[in-house]
């Protein structure tokens, strides 16, 4: 809400008309999504940060083809991570009402994943094991803005345990001693950690940064390298790029798409090529 007037002047500064719809509850915006007549509007923006893009992006996806109109975002939530992507240089909200007023689009990969019996998609990155714990200490302390990754990263250190981990990459099976997995479609997660520096939008590919057995401390020192992506060039790390992964565990596992705690083991997941059009530079 404290960007609220910001945003409905810099519209009216632009001379874009638009409407303004409040989320008044968890999943109100999935909800608002399902019931709209997308094929109206020219464009359907989302004031938030990765989770709410993700809820969105769910309902969307369930819209018949003749709805599906370019997405955009207003970077106003906890981490922004796909915000980076869509304009890496976009510091401010004018900077994306202006990307929006431009029209300029790009066609963004999306990832669909099988978990049980439900299907969802993610358009950031999606976590489990160590991570997700990260994401559910964050969701707790999202007073603290993007710090709140760090001082969840910090907490669960202190109980850092690792799990068997089968992953099927391309049809290879692969067994690992793990700590955690990410699973990128872009560059950054929680705000500012470029986790999967290789990673592109629009390659056709997901980006698996894994991380296998190590120490406390060792996970320490690797940690102030995800700034700036040189963590992935730690002996401790696997680095590898994938269109289709299932995931198996020998303990139960709760996944992490997009900074949400949504979904469970096992999981299977694809990429789905240059899938939405997103308001990007």
């Amino acid at each position: 809400m404290k960007y609220l007037e910001e945003i409905k002047s810099l519209f009216m500064e632009f001379a874009i008309e638009v409407e303004i719809v409040f989320t008044e509850y968890p999943l109100h915006s999935s909800e608002i999504v399902a019931d709209a007549e997308l094929a109206n509007y020219d464009g359907l923006i989302v004031a938030g940060g990765d989770g709410s893009f993700f809820n969105v992006l769910n309902a969307y996806m369930k819209k018949p083809d003749k709805d599906k109109i370019p997405l955009g975002v207003l970077p106003v939530g906890t981490g922004n991570s796909l915000s980076r992507d869509i304009l890496e240089t976009g510091t401010s909200l004018r900077d994306f009402v202006e990307l929006i007023k431009s029209g300029k689009t790009k066609r963004f990969d999306i990832a669909k994943v099988q978990s049980g019996e439900e299907v969802f998609y993610f358009a950031n990155m999606m976590g489990f094991g160590f991570i997700t714990d990260v994401s559910a200490t964050a969701a707790r302390l999202k007073m603290f803005k993007k710090m709140s990754y760090t001082l969840g990263v910090l907490y669960n250190t202190i109980k850092l345990n690792t799990f068997d981990l089968t992953i099927t990459i391309d049809g290879k099976e692969q067994l690992w001693d793990n700590v955690f997995v990410i699973i990128s479609n872009s560059k950054y997660t929680g705000g500012d950690y470029l986790i999967a520096p290789r990673a592109e939008v629009d390659d056709g590919k997901l980006d698996l940064i894994v991380l296998n057995r190590l120490s406390r401390i060792n996970l320490l020192k690797i940690f102030p390298k995800i700034y700036d992506g040189s963590h992935v060039d730690s002996e401790f790390v696997d680095y590898i790029q994938a269109s289709n992964i299932k995931l198996r565990t020998n303990v139960p596992k709760i996944l992490s798409p997009d900074g949400e705690v949504f979904g469970h083991f096992p999981a299977d997941v694809a990429c789905l090529p240059r899938a939405i059009e997103v308001f990007a530079k």
